[in-house]
């Protein structure tokens, strides 16, 4: 199962998981793309490996685990 984690802040101990597992990383990144619709304000790095999101918390990383 792809996991969807989340890293709320720099300070913070350890992420938190988005939704529940997804069978394929296709359905993970669907997961993270319709996650990222409920901000205004949206992007990821270059190469894709992560996406990030501001909101009045501050900025947030968003990535796909791959199973274990």
């Amino acid at each position: 199962m792809f996991k969807v984690l989340e890293l709320k802040s720099t300070s913070s101990a350890a992420a938190s998981q988005v939704g529940q597992g997804y069978p394929t990383r296709e359905a993970a990144l669907a997961a993270v793309k319709k996650y990222l619709k409920t901000f205004s304000v949206s992007g990821h790095n270059s190469d894709g490996n992560y996406w990030w999101v501001r909101d009045t918390e501050g900025l947030r990383k968003c990535w796909i685990a791959a199973p274990e």
